[in-house]
């Protein structure tokens, strides 16, 4: 047996992604419009089958306990597993030990108690709460996993775990061949209706594979009535594989491959997807004219006749701008630029695209557009990608949502019609391996996607994105966009110990997202200060007009005031990890990772032309990142950089940066840099650190092939430090001074 535990599992205990908080009094109880979805679910409200199908192993809440416990399981199916929702709490002074094994083997040690002291590299502000978050992957059957407590002393604690298996299973299921049902493969007839009767052919006998034809083209359409429709629509299903064997589904905008949701135990293998039409077509720039607002193109005969007119459409409707980095290079940088018209010249393919002077229907509908036509005129722009003035901006979303035990592998996309894929609020492991997003033609086009990529929010058990190709630089939105939202106090009854929140961005109560048990953390208003943590008890929502709801604890922190920042802890998308990942350069934007949430991995991806973003932004109503690893990454090239916004915790080991700064913008608190590079760096600065940021360099920090100690004084040209900002060099002298934090 081949054991591979992941490193959530085996390195970093030091790290551990925990929660934790320094003041003994913290503890309440131990002193684009997005879908509001109205179902809470949980494993305790399945049935024995339905969590069966979902891969549900154990699920631990003990209470408050003394002494050493031990929990084990022999697990009865090979395959890979995932503990979500853990975690331990000391309740009295001391120390417990949890210490987990895998057939006998140590793989992960975590060390709980209410110790004060701090760690770099890992949240300094919440001590006490330690969590548990694993993955176990390469399993064999009758492999034994155990959790076992080790308290020393009379220290009394209490522990909460969920125990999981993420590989889908379908033994003894039918095969179900879609050509049974009437679909061609031709790549010309519709075949739509012929899968959906495949699909209700296997819902209906309880599960089955669905099977297509090794290699062929299946078209796609349905309705045509510009309404989303999915291939694959499996919403409540449970025990469906889809095996593509390497086909091509061609899909019309604004249809999406699949809608997944409240499903279990769901695998969609083995295809490649394209759209007809494009949600795109671009042309090259004879001129732009900046008084009157305009861009003229000439249109290749590779795309079908352009339609004009007035664009319509329920989202931004922006096209892109591409100023190649020299003559002929299919990498560069460009702008989101707003089209309001499009108008045929002498002939049907020499357009005129009319430009708004501002980016109406956004959500900076103030932003101007005269500015980013003068940077596309005199920075020699040659090329502007149009949106379909049908097609463009339009669906095209794969869902996957509040399911769990879903996987999709070998699957490659070449472009999608504005976001590609959407996965949110599951109660649930996902997994996605070898999962591409990669232009069909990379010679000629610009286009991949007009919006984000991996769209993940509100996730109990961190998402698998496992060997995963992007052309990320012809996305013109988020590679990764992994988040939740914060709510704020409206009114507090600290008798009944309830606080009343409000229904956060865009009006959302995500109430989903909500269940008994969860831990919320309570923060000041803009995050700088953590009042405590408390257990949720119960949800009560209002009617809907009135745009909050209130949730009952255990016991209310002290010290909370209105306005504050309530955040649900189990839905910060902990135990993410994002390995043996890449992105290209080819397109006009950067590719990008833009993330607020917690618990988060990179391990061991290669990230070209990338824009590494931790976002703070009380417009989007975010929370601030906290306990992230980024492990033997490489993150360079084009327009590449580092810039973090308000992270409280984050390990850089053994990561390579290619002519890039690392920007810690503001606030970036103990930030761990150990054994990391810097290449072509020049002689310019190669760290940031923005006010009240704080920084520690260890082991062997090399620049320019050079360590470090060998630069002598020549470090501290190569690091700015803001007022109030320090970095910390391997020798121990510190650059800067960090002021304390200024209380309330």
């Amino acid at each position: 047996m081949k054991l591979n535990i992941s490193l959530f599992a085996r390195r970093y205990i030091v790290f551990g992604f925990l929660i934790s908080l320094p003041f003994s009094n913290l503890f309440g109880n131990s002193g684009w419009h997005e879908e509001a979805f109205p179902t809470t679910i949980s494993y305790a409200s399945m049935t024995d089958q339905e969590r069966a199908e979902a891969g549900f192993v154990a699920a631990v809440d003990s209470g408050k306990v003394f002494g050493e416990k031990s929990w084990s399981y022999e697990l009865k199916q090979g395959g890979d597993y995932q503990m979500g929702t853990g975690w331990i709490e000391a309740l009295s002074e001391g120390e417990v030990e949890v210490i987990i094994t895998v057939n006998g083997e140590k793989v992960k040690i975590v060390t709980a108690s209410k110790d004060l002291s701090q760690s770099k590299g890992r949240s300094s502000n919440d001590f006490g709460l330690f969590r548990l978050e694993s993955r176990f992957e390469g399993l064999s059957p009758d492999s034994l996993i155990e959790i076992k407590t080790v308290p020393a002393g009379d220290v009394s604690y209490r522990l909460s775990f969920h125990l999981v298996s993420t590989t889908p299973t379908f033994t003894g299921l039918k095969v179900l061949n879609v050509v049974d049902f009437g679909a061609l493969g031709d790549g010309v007839h519709d075949d739509m209706p012929a899968i959906h009767d495949a699909v209700a052919a296997a819902r209906s006998a309880g599960g089955g594979i669905i099977r297509f034809e090794k290699e062929k083209t299946y078209r796609v359409i349905g309705r045509d009535d510009l309404e989303y429709e999915a291939v694959f629509e499996l919403v409540g299903a449970a025990n469906i594989k889809i095996e593509g064997q390497g086909s091509t589904v061609v899909l019309q905008a604004p249809d999406g491959l699949a809608n997944i949701r409240l499903a279990r135990n769901i695998q969609i293998d083995g295809l490649l997807v394209d759209y007809d039409p494009l949600p795109y077509y671009q042309g090259a720039i004879t001129d732009i004219n900046v008084d009157e607002m305009t861009i003229d193109i000439v249109v290749p005969d590779r795309y079908p006749v352009p339609l004009t007119g007035i664009c319509e459409s329920e989202n931004p409707f922006f096209g892109r701008s591409f100023i190649p980095d020299y003559p002929g290079a299919r990498t560069g940088s460009g702008e989101n630029i707003y089209v309001e018209s499009v108008t045929a010249l002498e002939d049907n393919r020499h357009l005129r695209l009319q430009v708004p002077k501002t980016a109406i229907g956004s959500d900076t509908p103030n932003a101007g557009m005269i500015k980013r036509l003068v940077d596309a005129k005199q920075r020699g722009a040659t090329e502007f990608v149009v949106p379909h003035k049908e097609y463009g901006h339009l669906g095209g979303w794969t869902n996957i949502l509040q399911s769990a035990r879903v996987k999709f592998s070998n699957v490659r996309y070449y472009l999608v019609p504005y976001f590609w894929l959407r996965v949110k609020g599951n109660t649930g492991p996902v997994t996605f391996h070898n999962v591409d997003l990669q232009m069909k033609h990379p010679e000629t086009e610009l286009y991949a996607s007009w919006r984000d990529g991996f769209h993940i929010k509100n996730a109990r058990f961190g998402t698998l994105i496992d060997g995963c190709d992007m052309d990320g630089a012809a996305q013109y939105d988020d590679t990764f966009a992994i988040y939740t939202r914060i709510h704020n106090v409206t009114t507090i009854d600290a008798k009944n110990k309830k606080l009343t929140l409000d229904a956060a961005f865009r009006d959302h109560k995500d109430l989903y997202s909500w269940l008994k048990g969860d831990w919320v953390s309570v923060w000041n208003k803009d995050q700088t200060r953590l009042r405590g943590m408390a257990r949720l008890i119960e949800l009560e929502d209002v009617p809907e007009s009135e745009k909050r709801f209130h949730l009952t604890f255990e016991q209310l922190p002290s010290g909370i005031q209105l306005g504050d920042v309530v955040i649900n802890d189990e839905v910060l998308n902990r135990g993410t990890l994002i390995r043996n990942c890449s992105t290209s350069s080819i397109g006009t934007e950067n590719a990008s990772n833009r993330f607020r949430a917690s618990g988060i991995c990179f391990e061991d991806n290669r990230f070209e032309d990338f824009s590494f973003l931790v976002e703070f932004n009380p417009f989007w109503g975010t929370p601030r990142s906290r306990d992230v690893l980024v492990k033997e990454c490489y993150i360079g090239g084009g327009q590449s950089s580092v810039r973090l916004n308000w992270p409280v915790g984050m390990v850089f080991e053994k990561c390579r940066f290619d002519e890039l700064t690392f920007s810690g913008t503001r606030n970036a608190e103990n930030i761990l840099l150990k054994d990391t590079s810097w290449s072509n760096a020049g002689g310019g600065e190669i760290i940031q650190a923005g006010v009240g940021s704080t920084m520690y360099l260890e082991g062997d920090i090399k620049v320019n092939g050079k360590h470090v100690h060998q630069l002598d004084s020549d470090i501290e040209k190569r690091i700015s430090v803001a007022e109030g900002a320090a970095v910390h060099l391997p020798d121990g002298s510190v650059l800067g001074t960090k002021l304390a934090p200024k209380g309330e």
